[in-house]
Parts: C-alpha cells; sequence; structure tokens
C-alpha cells in the first residue's frame, strides 16, 4: 500500500518536482528556522526557468503563509549539483540565521 501512496500524490502545478517538491522543503525549512522574521528561497536551474508557470512561487508561499518571503528566479547561475535546486534562507533583524540547501528530485521527493 506504501507503493500506491508514493505513485499517487495530489499537489499544485501540472509538475511534482516544481510544486510538491518546493513545498516540501518550505515545511522542512520552516521547522529549521520558525524564529526568522523575513526568508529567501533562491530558485536554480529548470525551477528558476519553469517555475513561474508550474506554480512553484504559488506552493511556497502558500507555506510560509503570512511570513515574510522573497523569492528569487536566479536563471544565470549553472554550475547546479541537480538541475532543481533551491536555497533556503533565514533573516532576523537582517542578519542570517540560517541557510539550507534543497533538491526536488521528482515526485515531491527532497533527499
Amino acid at each position: 500500500m506504501e507503493s500506491l501512496k508514493q505513485l499517487y500524490k495530489v499537489g499544485h502545478g501540472p509538475s511534482s518536482s516544481h510544486t510538491m517538491g518546493p513545498e516540501y522543503a518550505s515545511h522542512y525549512f520552516l521547522d529549521v528556522a520558525p524564529d526568522a522574521d523575513s526568508y529567501k528561497v533562491i530558485l536554480y536551474g529548470s525551477l528558476a526557468l519553469t517555475g513561474k508557470g508550474h506554480l512553484t512561487d504559488v506552493s511556497i508561499k502558500e507555506v510560509f503563509d503570512t511570513r515574510v518571503v522573497d523569492i528569487v528566479f536566479n536563471v544565470e547561475e549553472k554550475d547546479l549539483p541537480h538541475e532543481n535546486t533551491m536555497d533556503f534562507i533565514a533573516y532576523k533583524n537582517n542578519i542570517q540565521l540560517g541557510k539550507k540547501r534543497y533538491y526536488s528530485i521528482g515526485g515531491g521527493e527532497i533527499p
């Protein structure tokens, strides 16, 4: 039964790697830095190139809810460890509290 749950997942947009993966990464990062007063998410590779059309930013903003989150679509960086790379950064009083990199490898999976 676990395998069926892995095959069929419901999320926003046409691509689980562009919506579910970033959504899960957003939840994970909020657990790491819940007390920040602002956040920045930098999307690279395919997420930066097609994220708007795939609703990547919408998925992330829904998780951050009323928190301040700046989403950057970095289409310039090409030397990436994975095509769906994301950096999450937390700030408090304009001082960086933490940073974490995630990879959306498909099917909503974040290794």
